[in-house]
């Protein structure tokens, strides 16, 4: 029945169940009991007022942003109690815990931020379906925002992450690279945009692009280790989120925006990107975006380039929202075309991937009135990704077109001190490879779900804002599978139309326990699952924009795994450090394998065959920065996986090498330089097969610098250089999929403008 109720939503029915949606949450706005407003003064330490300062309501996915006075005002949230917190470039985050009551009075608070020098981290609002404050969590989280974010930004979300502990990027130049966390991507790393699955190709395949450009990120957020009770398959390494609020969630009193350059030298060219919002009135406004990216091939350590690695993208954004006093309603457009070169050990079988994605969403609250159930949230997307491989001569090879539809529905809920919420969710896709090289058939799956999640305080003060808590939470998925094979050719290739079903249920239990008000410790244990797909099971032919021959293994079952985590953190003006040590069980791991070779064409590739075996995957991860002295900043970072199979036959293939790094800056609140070093040891544990060779250690040193200031007390301005790869060494990383034949990027220039108004 409940697989019945959400598929209805799919494909266009997903959006016209949204668009039927808004009269109602429209009217809702008008006739339900409202809470009063939430409003405020930011200002600095001297008393100034501070503008562009963000204001986040974590569990009512809500964010605000102060004018030229350094007020705010938030509206339509239902009685309860919600954590605030407050962030802007430079300065210090700030947590305030508010309540509000039907019929009250307005709640108006007055925030003093201070300038720091160490790393600013707030609420993290894709670890629980509610937010939570980052020393909350019971499992490791970061987040990417201010000078962290331009001291890292670069072409791709898999580099601009690959610095912090615990992470690294699978790299296949500079577009076609995806993120790597704790040993795992692909299909086990879930990447979204405002919360929502990026329906692209890059989890399918190595040479596939993530269709979602850093430069539009105003921070980014990780979750480290399984996240399969909220996001379901796909979620079993981590999950990405990249937002970029491009629906309006409150309306602000003026215009505002950005715009930011950027320019490097390894891949020469830059990218350039802007976007404002502009209030209509004092309930709706509108957002537009747009950026352009292009670069030259990449430039490799020790001198020389990598042919075929040039490229460019562009994309673009429509968005506007309505603001009620009990509802909301919201919608976007996304557009992103690419196009981008390939590297190949032969220079003359290089191939170039062009294409296009786009999205269009719609997104709607109502507060109920109910208190056990104070609001409701749906939203709907619907995605057409498409594009082509073309060969040296210029024809497309292979066209790969998918289309995703996903529904939501969530409700948050208080019963007595639990706080938490339930959700069912739906998710849809079509995907069809057209061409000769059509290396699988076409296929279709869905996924529908139930979850539900509660968080309870064990402390007399439920409202506390670091209280011990128990997060816990049980989710079940259904999964269905189909093949389509397009034609008589394809019926003989790759067999008759096939169906596999997969049910699983995962869980999750979390304690966090504070030991002051700026350290708490955290463990938890999670189980989860992830389907294979179709390319694991039915794939039957070359791939040309890798050179192997793929064959896929019908027989294939779902992966299965048990986590382990615990953890420490602090955060306070002078310190940031957490340190988590993880232990996670994986039955029935999926993993391609180089079992020989095959003829295509007279030359010999490597024929790759998915095999099973259960797998174990361990370490250790952390990262401590201090003030040392006033306005001077050390740190020590590192971070080592182990990857095993169970049995004892071997490693798991493309598992990042041991790091250790060490970090010293001067930041005095407005000017920041400095410089990082972090030693990459060697990767002697490789599967074998001749695409997993061995990996040698370097060393990378890296220098920055930004300036941070202010106009007219409105517009905020930070220039940031960077000096990446000092050295020029000339380098492989263990996880990348083209280790075998070609270096990652060498030394680089790049300079980062960004402007908030």
């Amino acid at each position: 029945m409940l697989y019945f109720i959400v598929r209805r939503f799919a494909a266009a029915q997903v959006l016209l169940a949204a668009t039927l949606f808004t009269p109602f949450v429209l009217r809702a706005a008008t006739v339900q009991p409202t809470a009063p407003l939430i409003t405020g003064l930011l200002r600095d330490s001297a008393g100034a007022p501070l503008s562009d300062v963000q204001v986040v309501v974590s569990s009512a996915n809500r964010v605000a942003l102060t004018d030229d006075r350094g007020e705010f005002l938030v509206r339509g949230l239902p009685a309860g109690t919600y954590h605030l917190d407050f962030a802007r470039i430079g300065y210090a985050a700030q947590h305030q815990i508010v309540t509000l009551a039907v019929n009250g009075p307005d709640v108006r608070l007055i925030v003093t931020m201070r300038l720091s020098s160490v790393r600013l981290t707030s609420v993290n609002v894709t670890a629980t379906p509610i937010g939570t404050d980052a020393l909350n969590a019971t499992q490791a989280s970061i987040q990417l925002s201010g000078k962290e974010l331009q001291r890292a930004i670069s072409s791709s979300i898999g580099q601009t992450l690959s610095g912090e502990p615990g992470m690294s990027s699978r790299f296949n130049g500079p577009l076609a690279n995806a993120p790597v966390i704790r040993g795992m991507t692909g299909e086990r790393v879930l990447v979204l945009q405002d919360g929502e699955r990026a329906g692209d190709l890059s989890s399918a395949a190595v040479d596939h692009l993530n269709a979602v450009d850093p430069s539009s990120a105003e921070r980014i957020e990780v979750i480290r280790g399984p996240a399969s009770l909220l996001y379901g398959n796909n979620a079993l390494g981590g999950v990405v989120n990249v937002i970029s609020s491009d629906i309006p969630t409150s309306i602000p009193k003026r215009v505002t925006g950005f715009a930011m350059g950027q320019g490097e030298s390894v891949t020469p060219g830059g990218v350039a990107s802007g976007g404002v919002t502009v209030p209509l009135s004092d309930r709706f406004a509108i957002t537009a975006r747009g950026g352009i990216r292009q670069f030259d091939d990449m430039r490799v350590g020790g001198g020389g380039t990598q042919p075929n690695t040039n490229g460019r993208t562009n994309n673009f954004t429509l968005g506007g929202g309505f603001v009620g006093s009990s509802g909301s309603i919201g919608a976007v457009y996304r557009q992103m075309d690419f196009k981008y070169g390939l590297p190949h050990p032969e220079d003359e079988d290089a191939v170039r991937i062009n294409g296009v994605r786009r999205m269009a969403a719609l997104r709607s609250s109502i507060n109920t009135g109910y208190a056990p159930i104070a609001s409701l949230r749906v939203d709907g997307t619907a995605q057409w990704y498409t594009h082509g491989e073309l060969e040296p001569s210029g024809m497309v090879g292979t066209r790969f077109a998918l289309n995703t539809q996903t529904v939501n529905i969530t409700g948050r809920t208080q019963f007595g001190r639990a706080s938490g919420a339930f959700g069912v969710q739906g998710l849809f896709r079509q995907y069809t490879p057209t061409g000769d090289e059509a290396f699988t058939p076409g296929a279709s799956n869905n996924n529908v779900a139930a979850y539900v999640y509660q968080e309870v305080p064990l402390a007399r003060d439920a409202t506390a804002a670091h209280a011990p808590r128990v997060q816990v939470g049980v989710r079940y998925d259904q999964f269905a599978l189909r093949t389509n094979p397009s034609n008589a050719d394809a019926v003989v290739r790759f067999g008759a139309a096939q169906s596999r079903s997969f049910g699983n249920v995962a869980s999750s239990v979390g304690l966090s326990v504070p030991l002051s008000e700026y350290v708490s410790v955290s463990a938890n244990t999670s189980r989860g699952f992830r389907a294979p797909t179709v390319e694991e099971m039915y794939a039957n032919g070359f791939h040309a924009a890798v050179g192997t021959f793929d064959m896929g293994n019908p027989n294939l079952k779902p992966e299965q795994s048990t986590g382990y985590e615990i953890g420490l953190r602090a955060q306070s003006a002078r310190t940031f450090a957490q340190i988590n040590s993880y232990y996670n069980l994986i039955d029935r791991y999926i993993l391609p394998r180089a079992v020989g070779a095959r003829d295509i064409g007279g030359n010999s590739v490597p024929l790759v065959n998915y095999v099973q075996a259960n797998a174990k995957l361990y370490g250790i991860e952390g990262q401590v920065e201090t003030q040392l002295v006033r306005h001077v900043v050390g740190g020590v970072m590192g971070d080592f996986t182990r990857a095993l199979f169970r049995d004892g036959t071997g490693n798991l293939p493309y598992i990042p090498a041991g790091r250790l790094g060490g970090s010293l800056r001067y930041d005095n609140g407005h000017i920041s330089t400095g410089a990082d070093v972090r030693r990459v040891f060697n990767q002697p544990h490789v599967s074998g097969d001749a695409l997993d060779v061995a990996t040698n250690a370097y060393t990378m040193l890296n220098l920055n610098a930004t300036w941070l200031f202010t106009v007219r007390g409105s517009t905020v301005h930070s220039f940031t250089v960077r000096v990446d790869n000092v050295l020029d060494e000339q380098y492989r990383d263990a996880t990348s999929r083209i280790k075998s034949f070609a270096f990652n990027p060498g030394r680089n220039l790049s300079a980062v403008y960004k402007l908030l108004f």
